[in-house]
């Protein structure tokens, strides 16, 4: 059994509840809004959606390559820091922000403790990520270098960022370094594709992964057009939610809380219509047969993904 390390920062508030639901108003028509999900949940099934209903979990083509083991339960998440070269609204990161790193949501002090974690729990996927990892991108070199060399040519690497700082040298040295993807935040940037385009001339694999924002719903619609021309493979849509971190710049937004929950013992706060907006979305690429794959990935999925981070976190 693998010694016990104290919880970070990041895995308080990622893995054991955010904010909770009551913190902020409720939907103003919770019962329409219970029906729209209903009919939108039912139409994308009949497009040819797949997923897994019962936590509204719901794809388009294939599944990204680096959800496949999360999904499973062999996916993790090393974070960086959590220092940022943004500041979005729904960002649930801590503040201060600093250069504390975490390793599936344990409080790491070298970076050869990272490879180490992993190993023991048998990962298959991780994503490296922040904050914005490539502001230490020395550190981040190095921490992919050591989880290739440790892990072997079989573990997924999935790069998170918001983009700024590609350049084509850094990312030819990210991909020499053992990253397998990048994953691109683009709400960060105002849906600029820009970093995707650039990233698509070194790495054959970059994806989008953004929060369903209700108002942002016809831009990304534009992007989407935009992403299946560049050749992306997936846009990752996650249900937007409230923690402690965002919850007064949601408030700040006019966000209202979902009407529904997840059942067990941690406690989201969805906010209300970003399920509707994502769904609309993957409506949206079924009906003009994009080639690039939607996948929604709900509160009810990262509830499940962080039951089992807990689970095997007391191994």
């Amino acid at each position: 059994m693998s010694e016990a390390r104290p919880r970070s920062e990041t895995f308080e508030r990622y893995a054991l509840g955010l904010a909770r639901r009551d913190r902020l108003a409720g939907d103003a028509d919770a019962e329409a809004a219970r029906r729209r999900r209903d009919a939108l949940r039912a139409e994308v099934l009949r497009l040819g959606a797949k997923g897994w209903p019962e936590r509204s979990t719901f794809y388009t083509g294939e599944l990204p390559a680096g959800c496949r083991p999360c999904l499973e339960g062999r996916g993790s998440n090393l974070c960086v820091t959590t220092r940022c070269s943004r500041e979005c609204f729904f960002c649930f990161n801590p503040k201060p922000r600093g250069d504390g790193m975490s390793v599936h949501g344990r409080a790491v002090a070298s970076e050869a403790e990272a490879p180490r974690i992993l190993q023991e729990l048998d990962v298959a996927s991780v994503g490296l990520s922040g904050g914005e990892p490539l502001l230490d991108a020395e550190k981040t070199l190095r921490l992919a270098r050591l989880l290739r060399e440790r892990l072997g040519p079989g573990l997924r690497i999935d790069l998170y960022s918001n983009g700024d700082l590609f350049t084509p040298e850094l990312l030819r040295r990210l991909k020499d370094a053992g990253v397998d993807a990048l994953r691109v935040n683009l709400a960060a940037n105002g849906y600029d594709p820009g970093p995707v385009r650039l990233g698509l001339e070194v790495f054959a694999d970059v994806e989008v992964e953004i929060p369903a924002i209700p108002r942002d719903r016809e831009r990304v619609m534009r992007l989407m057009e935009t992403l299946e021309a560049l050749g992306a493979r997936h846009l990752i849509l996650h249900e937007l939610f409230a923690s402690a971190q965002n919850l007064d710049a949601l408030q700040r937004q006019g966000c209202r809380a979902k009407d529904e929950a997840p059942g067990g013992a941690l406690s989201w706060s969805a906010v209300a219509s970003s399920e509707e907006t994502a769904l609309e979305l993957m409506r949206f690429a079924l009906e003009r047969r994009l080639r690039l794959g939607a996948y929604y990935c709900s509160c009810g999925t990262q509830q499940w993904i962080a039951e089992t981070a807990l689970a095997r976190r007391a191994r």
